[in-house]
């Protein structure tokens, strides 16, 4: 099957087989608005606010991190099967060059990092999916506010029928499962929404950022902390005289102030130190908030009790998350782009390439030298997990003994080893190997 008849196979596209109708509800308990049934649409609660808190300095980091992560991983589009490659090679390259330009206004980094944005703000990354004329790039994707889709709860599974819907002018514009790629974060089944990092820190960033409000406003303009009793007996002459003496004598003089008179005292009315400006609890919601976005709270600028082996640890957790965004979208790329439109689900894949940290390399040699050393695989195996192409001549099928100094050919069998290992040893005593092991070599 030619590529322009993938592409109209999907313009031409029927209503699929009947599905099987289902025996439970999909909702059974109220999600916010009390919407029933596939007529009502439902939309996604506090747009604004979401948006106005990812714009806060801790929340736009911890948004970045998981972002920039992403954005820089190499892609590519191949077939599954390495040996169908070559028959796949045009298809992948068509759909290869329709996402390095998924419409005119945006590459494919750029198309990535809104939806990646609305995945960890607005609980989902949408883009509509439409149809093109252009065989070299017979699909466009255009990314879209996912606060502005509305979905239909009570969808019935079928790619023709509408399961989103978008508000223009007052209109309610309904699109098919087919039309919209919508990424959920944390899919659950009390509610048709998903539930992003932002969403589950609402209250902490809101705390965070009240309290760094409030310590600006004491570091911009302190109120004094400390009341001077001068003594038992003081009059209000006394205190006025004192008044007098400190703002002439002592303050911006560099003059070292002495008074006397029985038991002067300093009393605290607060703090004079960090806890004034609640820096231990900013830096206590900060670490909430990487909890929440499963990244580290090191690259939230939190330094304290950071040492190599927690920073490892941490690291690793951040590329996890990385890792786990990513796949979703590798996902519903692959069902949507590779298996929706061109039916190639299974024969080929989008996927991303992750870097492997030098720590790894180094504990995937050892593993691979032990099962070289065993036996366990042969060097063409321990090639191909690293992506290189086979050694010529077959080289790199044998297995090495755990002497490392002979290597026997796996296409052979063991009698035919034994054969020529007495045909060696024969002719090293110089009788020369019989005439049945000649024929067996």
């Amino acid at each position: 099957m030619g590529l322009r008849s993938w592409v109209l196979t999907w313009l031409e596209a029927g209503r699929p087989r009947k599905e099987p109708e289902r025996m439970t509800e999909p909702f059974p308990y109220a999600y916010g608005r009390n919407y029933s049934g596939n007529k009502q649409s439902a939309p996604k609660k506090s747009p604004a606010n979401m948006r106005l808190l990812s714009e806060s300095p801790i929340p736009r980091r911890a948004i970045n991190i998981i972002k920039d992560g992403i954005t820089k991983l190499n892609w590519t589009v191949t077939a599954v099967d390495k040996s169908q490659a070559k028959a796949f090679q045009n298809v992948c390259e068509v759909i290869t060059n329709a996402l390095l330009r998924p419409n005119p206004g945006d590459s494919f980094r750029t198309w990535l990092e809104q939806i990646v944005e609305d995945m960890l703000v607005a609980s989902a990354g949408s883009s509509e999916v439409i149809a093109a004329g252009d065989p070299q790039r017979p699909f466009r994707m255009y990314p879209t506010d996912t606060f502005s889709i509305e979905l239909f709860p009570y969808w019935d599974g079928r790619s023709d029928s509408d399961r989103y819907a978008q508000r223009q002018n007052g209109k309610l514009v309904a699109l098919t499962d087919s039309e919209m790629m919508y990424i959920r974060m944390n899919p659950r089944t009390n509610t048709p929404f998903g539930l992003s990092p932002l969403e589950t820190v609402w209250e902490s960033v809101n705390n965070f950022i009240y309290t760094h409000r409030t310590a600006g406003k004491e570091a911009g303009n302190p109120s004094p902390r400390d009341v001077l009793n001068i003594g038992e007996g003081a009059t209000a002459n006394d205190v006025k005289a004192y008044r007098a003496y400190w703002e002439n004598e002592v303050r911006g003089q560099g003059v070292t102030p002495i008074i006397g008179g029985k038991s002067p005292n300093v009393l605290r009315l607060g703090a004079n130190d960090d806890s004034a400006l609640f820096i231990g609890w900013q830096r206590f919601l900060i670490e909430i908030v990487a909890i929440a976005f499963g990244v580290s709270p090191k690259k939230l600028g939190q330094t304290k009790d950071v040492n190599r082996n927690t920073a490892d640890s941490e690291d690793e957790d951040t590329d996890s998350t990385v890792f786990s965004v990513a796949e979703n979208i590798v996902e519903h790329i692959n069902r949507q782009i590779i298996e929706g439109i061109f039916k190639l689900g299974g024969k080929i894949e989008f996927k991303f390439l992750y870097a492997t940290s030098l720590k790894d390399q180094r504990a995937q040699a050892d593993i691979d030298a032990i099962y070289l050393d065993r036996g366990v695989d042969t060097i063409d195996e321990v090639r191909d997990n690293r992506g290189k192409d086979a050694l010529p001549n077959g080289h790199g099928q044998t297995i090495l003994l755990p002497s490392k100094n002979k290597a026997i050919n796996i296409n052979k069998t063991i009698e035919q080893l034994q054969q020529e290992a007495d045909a060696a040893a024969e002719v090293a005593k110089g009788k020369p190997p019989d005439k049945g092991d000649e024929d067996a070599g």
